[in-house]
């Protein structure tokens, strides 16, 4: 089985790269059997043909980076707190879960990825939300090693009966937290599956889709109480196979 994952533009030296953080081919090493295949951003002047890719996936995977959305995506003027921007991602992520959605491709989203989801269902993002009256500092910490900086943060509450509960079979974990933005006005056809404590939400599930998932959090690295990652990587393999 094939699983597509997105990947982002790095600048390097003189020229500009097609990047995927190796924490997500680690995970799925880890936690799944299928053979990961890059699927680089849009190249300007090219048009970015999804169908064609996703015509050789099985599921997909829509990952987390430094960069945020443009908001004239949904909607707003950009300012400097929404920066940095990765436009050429933004064209690829929003064709391929269009086209995703409309073909019922397994799919899991992350951090950024699960942003997209929301907007590409229509819905907003709030930008330093750290600033917001109630809400924690989602921030990523100011840590020299992976282990601080994936380290947990807070709590999720899973919807009872929901995606996760049944999952996991509990209605809680502690997850990482890596952002400074967060769904606003949640899209149209999905369901919001976890919360932190601060009412940010954490995790949704698209409810027309057979298999379609957005977590705020990090899963392919999580350590200390990760109770989340091997089983939520392996049922999005579940969902490629019975598909």
């Amino acid at each position: 089985m094939l699983l597509g994952i997105i990947c982002n533009e790095k600048n390097q030296d003189l020229d500009t790269l097609q990047a995927v953080n190796h924490l997500y081919l680690r995970a799925i090493a880890a936690h799944m059997d299928v053979q990961p295949l890059l699927i680089p951003a849009a190249m300007p002047g090219h048009t970015f043909n999804a169908e064609r890719a996703l015509d050789a996936l099985d599921g997909l995977l829509i990952t987390g980076n430094r960069s945020n959305i443009h908001p004239s995506r949904y909607g707003v003027a950009a300012t400097p707190a929404h920066e940095p921007f990765d436009v050429n991602r933004d064209a690829a992520a929003f064709s391929l879960l269009q086209s995703a959605i409309t073909r019922d491709l397994p799919m899991l989203t992350v951090c950024r990825g699960m942003q997209e989801l929301n907007i590409a269902c229509g819905g907003s993002l709030a930008t330093d939300i750290q600033t917001q009256m109630g809400k924690l500092d989602h921030r990523t910490p100011d840590a020299d090693t992976l282990q601080g900086r994936y380290a947990s943060r807070h709590a999720a509450q899973f919807l009872e009966n929901g995606y996760f509960h049944k999952l996991l079979g509990v209605q809680q974990a502690q997850t990482n937290s890596l952002h400074w933005q967060a769904i606003d006005k949640l899209g149209d056809n999905l369901i919001v599956e976890a919360w932190a404590e601060d009412g940010t939400i954490e995790a949704v599930r698209h409810s027309q889709a057979t298999h379609c998932i957005g977590v705020q959090w990090h899963p392919e690295y999580q350590p200390g109480e990760n109770i989340i990652s091997a089983e939520l990587f392996g049922d999005l393999q579940r969902a490629m196979q019975e598909r």
